[in-house]
């Protein structure tokens, strides 16, 4: 096994970021692993997460698979903010062809897989759903609601809709825009149903008790009504790392079974 930070300029962003790599030990020997896994933070969080809170490395090992750890905005949802930076054009760009361009890492999208945690869960369906032909697998640990219902009405976060500096006016400039536009988590379902669009194999996990849970059942139903199959698989816990470390190594072991 082996972990590298990478730290550089990134011609995206313009200032320097961090990307971290575990590479499972055959990649010592010049062999590509059996998958490799681009691996988002959540909200607050950054690209040392995964490897400070869970057995990442273990897991890797284990299912023999290469693991990328951008770094972005803790708020920023991996959009290109109206406001701000080209997250979602920085993570489906330029870290992958620095992932594949420095690292014997697999290139085939049979073998590439996503996941996340939180906003890094949304951020993996969302790129998993606007690219499709990428990914052979995503999966969306406690991130898995209508967007909109998180900001709008009565949801959790509505009260940042109104910030002037809140995510929803610095990422999409309003309510009204981030409405149908490719960020909004119901237009990704509804527009893979016009168009018929074949989708990677999609897996969603969470805690029973997270305050998001109710929100995701709805959005799982929503999901099944529309013809989406979505691996479901839930445990005791709130929005906490012994869900996320228990469900990245299940989702390991249902997409290599």
């Amino acid at each position: 096994m082996g972990m590298l930070h990478f730290d550089y300029l990134s011609q995206t962003l313009g200032y320097h970021t961090n990307i971290y790599f575990i590479l499972p030990a055959c990649t010592h020997e010049g062999k590509a692993p059996a998958a490799t896994l681009y691996l988002l933070h959540g909200g607050g969080g950054n690209g040392m997460d995964w490897i400070r809170y869970t057995s990442i490395e273990r897991y890797a090992d284990k299912y023999n698979i290469a693991v990328v750890m951008p770094e972005v905005d803790g708020s920023c949802f991996y959009a290109d903010m109206k406001h701000g930076y080209n997250y979602f054009t920085y993570l489906t760009e330029e870290v992958v062809a620095v992932a594949e361009g420095l690292l014997p890492v697999n290139k085939e999208p049979e073998k590439r897989l996503v996941a996340g945690l939180s906003m890094g869960g949304y951020g993996a369906f969302k790129w998993a759903f606007n690219r499709p032909d990428f990914f052979a697998a995503a999966a969306n640990l406690s991130g898995i609601s209508f967007i909109m219902d998180i900001f709008g009405g009565n949801g959790f976060a509505a009260k940042d809709a109104e910030d002037k500096c809140g995510p929803v006016a610095l990422n999409w400039g309003s309510l009204a825009e981030l409405r149908g536009s490719m960020s909004d988590s119901k237009e990704w379902v509804d527009k893979a149903v016009r168009e018929g669009t074949k989708l990677p194999k999609l897996f969603a996990a969470i805690g029973t008790e997270d305050y998001s849970y109710k929100l995701s059942c709805d959005y799982l139903q929503y999901c099944k009504e529309q013809g989406i199959e979505v691996h479901y698989e839930e445990m005791p816990g709130q929005h906490e790392w012994s869900v996320w470390d228990t469900m990245i190594e299940r989702f390991m072991a249902w997409v290599l079974q």
